[in-house]
């Protein structure tokens, strides 16, 4: 008898990890500790863009014009002093991008829209980006943008967020692919291949 309850008594301490806490609550103390360690993280962390998404999505037709908005040209230097309007485009297709100059996907997709704006008349089509201010980017933070990717056509900066959220704007990069009448044919949220892009573009200037 006596035998058995010393076995029992080694059992039990074996399970419960000799003097210590039990195994399970080793666990949820692990548990615990990251979840803590996380939040701390997470709080500690500059704000980025929302709903920013490396994937593609089909593109979709809108009804309607797209919205005319007028704002100031930023080149390589810092703002230049002009401004441009949408509006002045009509009659040419417009590539319209979104976007902030520290989203890592508007990053990716400089060198890819580079390339592609080289192949095209600048009488039949125009490219033109729109730099937001999310996360406290500034027009100088859009010049060093153009700098460093070596960006070659229109940027605007729209420094109060208005002609985002007039085009519904939730994510960088958000192309709009405009007709020659003004009229949104295309959407696109995200990375996009150049040769989607390419597409639509060639569909309306021809």
């Amino acid at each position: 008898m006596f035998a058995m309850s010393k076995r029992a008594r080694a059992g039990e301490k074996k399970r419960r990890g000799g003097k210590g806490f039990s195994r399970n609550e080793k666990i949820v103390g692990l548990v615990i500790l990251v979840i803590i360690v996380w939040a701390v993280y997470s709080a500690s962390q500059p704000f980025s863009p929302p709903a920013t998404t490396a994937t593609t999505q089909t593109s979709a037709t809108q009804t309607g014009g797209a919205p005319d908005f007028s704002l100031p040209v930023v080149d390589q230097n810092g703002l230049t002093g002009q401004s441009v309007s949408l509006s002045q485009f009509r009659g040419k297709v417009v590539l319209l991008e979104f976007m902030t100059p520290n989203c890592p996907h508007c990053q990716t997709m400089a060198p890819a829209l580079e390339n592609l704006y080289r192949q095209y008349s600048r009488d039949k089509v125009v490219f033109l980006t729109v730099v937001g201010s999310w996360g406290g980017q500034s027009a100088n933070d859009a010049a060093r943008f153009i700098r460093d990717y070596r960006s070659s056509w229109t940027y605007v900066y729209d420094s109060s967020g208005t002609t985002f959220d007039m085009y519904g704007v939730t994510g960088t990069p958000t192309f709009f692919v405009i007709a020659k009448n003004g009229e949104i044919a295309a959407r696109y949220i995200g990375e996009t291949p150049a040769d989607t892009l390419a597409r639509d573009i060639n569909r309306l200037s021809s």
